[in-house]
């Protein structure tokens, strides 16, 4: 799929323009115009028709960084796609320092309960304990302590669950 992203010119009196990469951007910002045969010089951004978009609006893309996001972050996918979103919306880092982080967060595919159920059984911690005493181990209450606690956070991105916490 061919991203496409659109440039709204802050000057009324002009168009905006779409554009899919850096270099078209910059060939048709150079010589935008407004009514008045005037240069046009700031632009509004937004993605069109992105895969990562969510990743372009929790990084506030704009003029300034718009090529180090169609250099870096344009083309990210999987785990770091969704570190990168969380650390951004969630965290307050900036796209300076979110590459810097990516291996500072964990993550977890679905709600705070399932990874409950997959910490106590990963750890063991409940091996040691008779079987028949097994069955009262509160699993609700442990997934909403650790949400409580702030030890994870349970959030969504793309329609999906994800339970983020520090590595």
């Amino acid at each position: 799929m061919l991203n496409t992203y659109h440039a709204a010119a802050y000057d009324r009196s002009a168009s905006g323009f779409y554009f899919t990469s850096f270099a078209d951007y910059q060939a048709k910002a150079v010589c935008h115009k407004n009514d008045y045969g005037d240069p046009v010089e700031e632009f509004e951004l937004t993605a069109i028709n992105v895969e990562n978009a969510e990743l372009f609006e929790a990084l506030g893309v704009n003029q300034a960084n718009l090529e180090k996001w169609f250099e870096t972050f344009e083309d990210m996918d999987g785990d770091d796609l969704v570190k990168a979103i969380y650390l951004c919306t969630y965290e307050g880092s900036t796209m300076d320092d979110v590459l810097d982080r990516l291996d500072d967060v964990c993550l977890f595919e679905g709600q705070a309960l399932d990874y409950a159920h997959d910490y106590i059984d990963d750890c063991g911690l409940l091996d040691t304990m008779p079987e028949n005493l097994r069955y009262y181990f509160d699993y609700d209450a442990f997934a909403r302590d650790l949400v409580l606690s702030g030890d994870i956070t349970e959030v969504d991105i793309m329609g999906r669950s994800f339970v983020f916490w520090g590595c």
